[in-house]
């Protein structure tokens, strides 16, 4: 398989991804009852599909991530792969948690609701809430180092650069409110990854590639 090919299957997969955080950047505002507890959306009937999107989605932006990295690794540096680091750190984090709101809470919501109560023992709990803490930090400050990294990088247009930094800052806990905050991340983050999945895909760089001499 050529790098070529290789960047237009990272390209196919970075559409698909914009697509899948689309929808779940708007469907939670529109069918998750709001302002209820934790517990309460734990409960509702939809949320298996959309927690279990959320898995896939936590599951696949890393490899999203490490794509773009590498399409334009030569204009990026130490600075973007650091970036990348931190970010895919983060994300990883985000990955556990998401499988447990998949697949664990609904039995908590079921025996033991106390549990998901932001002031509950779950999050009182000194490694849970760690992680908790930490996973979002690390994620945006990993974002913001790919992002600057990316926009002087000038491989993708300047925009998408901008908007995927922001929109992935914003929509990175796509479950939790405030809602309507992530779905204007989430709208900002598809756009960035549709425009990168598409030069991706065509295989034609904005900077040409160095030459080696």
């Amino acid at each position: 398989m050529t790098a070529r090919t290789l960047g237009r299957y990272c390209g196919l997969l970075t559409l698909a991804v914009g697509i899948l955080l689309l929808a779940l950047g708007i469907l939670p505002v529109l069918i998750l009852p709001a302002r209820e507890p934790v517990v309460n959306w734990v409960l509702d009937n939809d949320w298996a599909a959309l927690s279990t999107a959320a898995f896939v989605l936590a599951t696949l932006l890393p490899l999203v991530m490490t794509g773009i990295y590498a399409f334009q690794l030569e204009h990026t540096g130490v600075t973007g792969l650091i970036g990348l680091a931190l970010t895919v750190l983060g994300m990883l984090l985000l990955l556990g948690f998401q499988f447990d709101m998949a697949f664990v809470w609904p039995v908590l919501a079921s025996e033991m609701p106390r549990l998901l109560d932001f002031d509950g023992a779950m999050f009182d709990a000194p490694r849970f809430s760690f992680i908790h803490f930490w996973m979002g930090p690390l994620f945006t400050l990993g974002m913001l180092v790919f992002g600057i990294s990316t926009i002087r990088a000038r491989v993708f247009p300047r925009w998408s650069g901008i908007s995927l930094t922001i929109g992935m800052i914003l929509s990175a806990g796509i479950l939790f409110p405030p809602l309507l905050l992530r779905t204007g991340g989430a709208l900002l983050a598809t756009a960035a990854l549709m425009r990168i999945g598409l030069v991706m895909l065509e295989g034609r760089p904005l900077k040409p590639a160095r030459s080696e001499d």
